[in-house]
């Protein structure tokens, strides 16, 4: 039973205007253009304070593709008396200084106090240095504090063509062969979701019964709470168990087997457990083996939503995630 929360951030939205490597939630422009509602919000934001959580950081997706959309968000969280403790975003909206400075003004109406500003190497695959630029400077002439994430980068990006993007072939070319696997290295990276697809083939495989075996008992993950989400259906998602959700609503509460069968399953019993209910579902080893507890469980749930009657459940999704690339 999850009985507080610490460290928390709000997805508005999984739609992106980019589909990065590295990415934890396989956002993407493929993904729902769904925005989170005010009912959602609200019911999360006083379901969150019960556990003690008063703060959040808000990304997505890129939050500002429905710019009246997180304005609302913004609009509720001050009503509702909860901080924004930053909000992210990658720059992609950036046309022109004026335009700009006045979204900045908006946010800041509204109760934002920093903003976060993706610049690496991930993100210039799909979007230009300048505009993470022109959204620094508009932040800087309007006086909103704001941090670069991350700022390690800048140096690497700004040597090349700061008006178009880079693929990491071409960055390769520029900063050596290996510049994919040692900014996954530096980055810090969560290894999940699209990171873990991307990194795979870099790391060393094991048999599923070397990875239980070392990972004996419940998976204690699933209830961590440092820099947990609520996205926009309502789910609460630990830091490291992407692809498993719990509804804002049943918080503090002893979970239903039935209605989280996948979830409790893991908690109580972890991934050995896991693995043996998936085997008497016909699920089949993969030939090369799995580069982690994650990477076995991620290939479990999808299985079991692949090859089930009606791949509806309350604790496995959203579904997107799974089906994205």
């Amino acid at each position: 039973m999850i009985r507080s929360l610490s460290s928390g951030g709000i997805i508005t939205n999984y739609h992106c205007s980019a589909s990065c490597r590295h990415c934890l939630y396989r956002s993407g422009p493929s993904r729902d253009k769904s925005y989170m509602t005010e009912e959602t919000l609200r019911g999360l934001l006083r379901k969150g304070a019960e556990p003690g959580c008063r703060s959040y950081h808000i990304g997505g997706g890129e939050p500002l593709l429905n710019r009246q959309g997180l304005y609302r968000t913004l609009e509720i969280m001050a009503e509702e008396e909860v901080t924004v403790d930053y909000l992210e975003t990658n720059a992609s909206w950036y046309k022109d200084q004026e335009s700009a400075e006045k979204v900045i003004d908006e946010l800041a109406a509204r109760g934002c106090t920093t903003v976060m500003i993706s610049v690496c190497p991930f993100h210039n695959e799909f979007i230009p240095l300048a505009k993470m630029e022109g959204v620094i400077e508009a932040c800087q002439k309007r006086d909103m504090p704001f941090f670069i994430w991350q700022e390690q980068y800048y140096r690497h990006l700004a040597a090349l063509d700061r008006n178009r993007t880079h693929s990491f072939e071409e960055m390769s070319r520029t900063w050596g062969k290996n510049y994919l696997l040692n900014t996954g290295k530096r980055f810090g990276l969560r290894m999940n979701g699209r990171a873990l697809e991307t990194y795979r083939p870099f790391m060393p495989h094991f048999r599923a019964q070397e990875i239980i075996g070392d990972n004996p008992g419940p998976c204690t993950e699933t209830e961590e709470t440092d820099h947990f989400h609520f996205d926009l259906y309502g789910n609460f998602i630990p830091p490291d168990c992407v692809g498993l959700q719990v509804h804002y609503s049943d918080l503090g509460k002893e979970l239903p087997a039935e209605t989280y069968p996948h979830y409790t399953l893991l908690r109580d019993r972890g991934i050995g457990a896991y693995y043996d209910y998936a085997q008497t579902r016909g699920y089949a080893d993969e030939e090369k083996g799995y580069v982690s507890k994650c990477d076995l469980c991620g290939r479990i749930s999808r299985f079991i939503l692949e090859n089930s009657p009606s791949p509806s459940f309350r604790d496995l999704g959203p579904a997107e995630y799974y089906t994205e690339r």
